[in-house]
């Protein structure tokens, strides 16, 4: 008798544990909750939680005829990526701040869904949380590019600054120092060059400080 109990509860085991992972996925999309889940998502304030090709995402905020629009903050829930700032038809657009869970921090301008406009990236921020340091720190304190934005690039006239504190001021295409800019390393000279995407073409002259 011991071993016939024995034989039905192993013949159970295998026959439940399969139904079990295939009905748990189920089980985690049913305690997802989705849509609108507090306030009014058409034309006023409210949260929003939807699926995406990158996974579940949140936004809290101002809605007009069921798109993100005017003040808000996005969360994509899988990747740690959030955003808080404008918006205009469901895209970004205006001031904002972007930042992820390695500590990439964008503040600045943005239109049509991209970085566009004047601009602070700040690059693996250690401790990074909301709002903890201000743009102006950031520019002083951690390897950055500030400056002219085009659809999500490095365009036009920007600084970037290493964690040694070196700078570089000058113009910029495709994310790579494009045109006439100079080097500083902290000592006030100015190292003037010309470049082509990032290629040094010739140097122009050297600046001594006073």
């Amino acid at each position: 008798m011991h071993t016939t109990k024995r034989f039905i509860l192993l013949k159970l085991r295998y026959f439940l544990v399969p139904c079990v992972l295939l009905l748990a996925p189920l089980v985690q999309a049913a305690s997802d909750e989705l849509g609108c889940i507090s306030g009014e998502c058409e034309t006023g304030k409210g949260t929003l939680v939807e699926e995406t090709g990158r996974g579940l995402r949140t936004y809290r905020g101002d809605f007009v005829d069921g798109k993100f629009h005017g003040f808000g903050r996005l969360t994509y829930n899988d990747e740690g990526e959030h955003y808080k700032g404008r918006f205009m038809i469901g895209k970004k657009w205006g001031r904002g701040t972007l930042w992820d869970s390695d500590g990439n921090i964008y503040m600045g301008e943005w239109r049509n869904d991209r970085r566009n406009g004047t601009g602070l990236q700040a690059f693996n921020v250690e401790d990074w949380k909301e709002d903890r340091y201000t743009e102006n720190w950031l520019k002083e304190n951690t390897e950055n590019y500030f400056g002219e934005f085009k659809n999500d690039v490095f365009y036009g006239e920007g600084t970037y600054r290493w964690e040694d504190g070196t700078l570089y001021v000058g113009h910029w295409a495709a994310n790579k120092k494009h045109g006439k800019g100079y080097f500083d390393h902290g000592t006030g000279h100015k190292a003037w060059r010309n470049f082509e995407f990032d290629k040094r073409v010739f140097d122009e002259r050297f600046e001594f400080s006073n």
